[in-house]
Parts: C-alpha cells; sequence; structure tokens
C-alpha cells in the first residue's frame, strides 16, 4: 500500500474513531432522549461514513468496497427509520415533553435575537 493512501486511510479512520467517542460522550452526558438520539445519528451517519470510507481506502482487493458500500447504504437507510420512531414513542409517552422544549409564538424568534445587544 502506497504512503499516500496509508496516511488518507488513517486520516478517515482517525476523523471516525474522533467522531465516535465524541458521540458516546454526548450520549452518556445528555439527559434528554431526543439529545440522546442526535449524539447517536452522529455516530451512525458521520461516524460510519468516515470509518467505513478509511476501510475502503485501505483495503487491498477491490472486492471489499461493494461490500462496505452496501453496508453504509443499508445502515443510511434504517437508522433514520429507527431513530424517528423512537423519537416518535418519546413524544407519545412523555407526559413532560413540553418542559424539555421551547416553543415559539410567530415572530418570536426574530424578536429575541433582536433584543440580544446586536442593535
Amino acid at each position: 500500500m502506497s504512503v499516500l493512501r496509508l496516511v488518507f486511510a488513517a486520516v478517515f479512520l482517525f476523523s471516525g474513531l474522533i467522531v465516535v467517542l465524541l458521540s458516546v460522550t454526548g450520549v452518556f452526558r445528555f439527559r434528554f432522549v431526543m439529545n440522546r438520539m442526535h449524539c447517536a445519528a452522529l455516530i451512525d451517519s458521520l461516524g460510519l461514513f468516515l470509518i467505513l470510507t478509511g476501510l475502503m481506502i485501505s483495503a487491498g482487493s477491490l472486492s471489499y468496497i461493494p461490500k462496505l458500500l452496501l453496508i453504509l447504504v443499508i445502515q443510511w437507510i434504517g437508522s433514520p427509520i429507527a431513530s424517528h420512531m423512537v423519537g416518535r414513542l418519546e413524544v407519545r409517552t412523555d407526559d413532560s415533553i413540553a418542559s424539555h422544549m421551547r416553543f415559539y409564538a410567530e415572530g418570536e424568534v426574530e424578536r429575541e435575537e433582536a433584543d440580544d445587544g446586536h442593535h
């Protein structure tokens, strides 16, 4: 394997590892389930993409690349569906869901941003 290919593979794998570690930290640190789901989604999308891209670059045989792409596509199709179902379950079963969210009246967001001292 050429040095340049090894460097690119290492950069992608290390970047994927960093994303996964930060996301796992967020999963354990946040209390609200929707925030945890967002952190977990980063692992499923960006982390997996970076790690599998690094593996594709470092693959010695071209026969591994379609298999890794298939894993990525299946994960990218299935993960949002599962996350959506878990999110809907949380919204429907959590009686105190409104305490975790902030609701704005129409036009309130613009007024709030203007009140931040950016006149």
